[in-house]
């Protein structure tokens, strides 16, 4: 036991140290790209990287849970080298799709000019995700090269960003440059599973993809509504507001999605812990769980204090005081994270080991639906605050639903004496 947690912290430390680097390299590029474009041409960039995060969506597929449960489970490298096959094919058949989508937009107009330019670059970032196995290392809890290799694609992102990028008209250069990073860490994450596990891709068939696809499919709809709740407030302020509006929100919007990123070693490195716990035992599960989640929410809700009390000089100095007409919509942000970080130790920590994805996955498309029905009726409205207001109410629904949901099966097995019969096997 004490090796294992050992382990674990070890695999948390590397995890910090990779979020590390995805939170301080790209924020030392964000306040000189935010001044350099304004307000107006950084909303085009934002309302591009929106459309295009809808595709990583797709793209991830929810093979980030549902393979790394796998890989703690396979035994050989054999087996590992196969659930990497499918799971890299599945992806970059789904990059296909995305790229006959991006086509369609063009040609209804959707999207047009710089914007559809910008996309066009930051496209490529989507064959990075196809090919990343950071989920792989996940499930292996070794972290370590996976940290290496984005610190050097980032570091070198961040180096051309300053060398090339110097004015307003360079923003189609820029979302090139801002989506390699994606690109090269997804190829050194290959070489690395090979040199480290001899595990690389072969020759796959149909049938092993659609497989991985379909054990997929509840998660990536909860990952996916997840992720459409948190970008749906930019697409609906692209529609009825000016760019330099939606220029502003996106970029305050990214301090909370950075708490989030501070958060993600902790998911990921948990994840895999609970599970192997869960095949003991439901009560050992739990106790890590709470051991773990109750130091950490109440670490973040000091930090979420302490964003919303200095929000407006915390906005000038990240990106100008152009941006700080809304910076009171870190208020609403702020909920939105410390709800947001339950509901993970809720339902990806707590229903998903436990054999409750479908459930999960139900869960969170309604609340999805909840949320793309309140910013549609509070962003035209209210504008920026309405649109954070609406995903901060939705996602205190959520954690509202998933306690009720999680007492009930609780609750139901205790009465009837049965554990972890839904979907372990899978």
């Amino acid at each position: 036991m004490i090796l294992k947690e050992s382990r674990l912290l070890k695999n948390t430390g590397w995890l910090l140290a990779l979020q590390g680097v995805n939170i301080i390299l790209p924020f030392v590029t964000v306040p000189y790209v935010t001044r350099v474009f304004g307000t107006a041409q950084y909303g085009v960039f934002t309302i591009a990287l929106n459309w295009v995060s809808y595709f990583q969506l797709v793209v991830q597929y929810g093979f980030d849970l549902s393979a790394t449960k796998k890989v703690v489970e396979a035994k050989t490298a054999e087996e590992r080298s196969a659930l990497v096959s499918a799971v890299v094919v599945a992806r970059l058949m789904l990059v296909l799709l995305c790229a006959v989508v991006t086509v369609g937009l063009g040609l209804f107009g959707v999207a047009s000019g710089e914007q559809l330019a910008c996309m066009s670059m930051l496209f490529s970032m989507l064959f990075g995700v196809a090919i990343q196995l950071n989920w792989l290392f996940q499930g292996l809890q070794d972290m370590k090269f996976i940290t290496m290799a984005t610190a050097c694609a980032r570091s070198l992102s961040v180096l051309l960003v300053f060398l090339f990028v110097h004015d307003g008209s360079q923003l189609v250069l820029y979302s090139l440059l801002y989506s390699i990073t994606w690109l090269l860490s997804g190829v050194l994450t290959h070489v690395f599973a090979w040199k480290r596990y001899g595990i690389g891709v072969k020759r796959t068939t149909v049938k092993a993809v659609l497989h991985e696809m379909s054990d997929g499919t509840p998660i990536f709809l909860s990952s996916a509504a997840g992720n459409i709740i948190s970008s749906v407030g930019v697409t609906v302020l692209g529609a009825c507001r000016p760019s330099s509006v939606v220029g502003a929100y996106g970029a305050i919007l990214k301090v909370p999605q950075m708490a989030n990123l501070m958060f993600t070693p902790v998911s990921q490195a948990l994840y895999p812990r609970v599970n192997e716990e869960r095949m003991k035992s439901r009560s050992a599960a739990e106790r890590l769980v709470v051991k773990v989640g109750v130091p950490v929410c109440a670490a973040f809700l000091g930090g979420m204090v302490l964003m919303v009390i200095f929000r407006v000089p915390l906005v000038e100095l990240l990106f100008g005081i152009e941006y700080v007409s809304e910076s009171d919509t870190l208020i609403p942000l702020a909920v939105w994270v410390l709800f947001g970080i339950v509901d993970n130790f809720l339902g990806i920590q707590l229903l998903i080991p436990f054999g409750y994805q479908r459930l999960y996955s139900l869960l969170m498309v309604a609340d999805c639906v909840f949320s793309v029905i309140l910013t549609i009726a509070m962003g035209p409205a209210w504008g920026a605050m309405g649109v954070a207001w609406a995903i901060a109410l939705s996602e205190a629904a959520l954690t509202a639903a998933l306690a009720l949901a999680l007492f009930a099966v609780t609750r139901d097995e205790r009465g009837t004496g049965k554990h972890y019969r839904k979907d372990v096997s899978k």
